[in-house]
């Protein structure tokens, strides 16, 4: 009597689906990891161009002046110097922030979730962001968030970050 070792074709199958259900999961969860980096990477960098920002007010006695909203990071403004946000800090003066962060681009290419928007009247601002996932943790809902002097992140509750 000779012995076969091996597998039957029913065994390879279960084998195979169960590791095609295993990879499946996989790729969701990391998925899902890599949208909370970006949303946590979002809140850090809004919390650092605030940081900047009360320093520019405590030395010019208010915040850099827009008309309109501009955007922040690649694209945008890439320095927060004396003179305000510019494309560059070549200006002289004291730099408070550079660079600009940018939102990171990771999957999103081509996307609006790649700019920070900020705003200012030179009272009072607002910097924008869009969140991937909502961030219990903070009470940050999914969607638009608004930062404003002295508050906490937001959500946008209109869907629009106005002064």
């Amino acid at each position: 009597m000779q012995k076969t070792f091996g597998i039957t074709l029913v065994e390879g199958l279960l084998i195979g689906g169960i590791f095609c259900i295993l990879l499946f999961a996989t790729g969701i969860s990391l998925s899902a990891a890599r949208e909370r980096v970006r949303d946590y990477k979002r809140i850090s960098d809004v919390s650092r161009v605030q940081a900047a920002l009360e320093l520019y007010y405590n030395e010019q006695n208010q915040y850099p002046v827009t008309e309109g909203k501009i955007a922040l990071g690649n694209g945008g403004a890439l320095c927060l110097s004396s003179s305000g946000f510019q494309p560059t800090c070549s200006s002289t003066g004291r730099v408070f922030l550079n660079p600009v962060p940018s939102q990171t681009d990771i999957g999103l290419s081509g996307s609006d979730l790649q700019v920070y928007a900020y705003e200012s009247n030179g009272e009072t601002y607002v910097v924008s962001a869009v969140i991937e996932r909502a961030i219990p943790q903070v009470e940050i809902e999914k969607g638009l968030v608004c930062a404003r002097p002295g508050t906490p992140i937001q959500a946008s509750a209109s869907g629009v970050c106005a002064l």
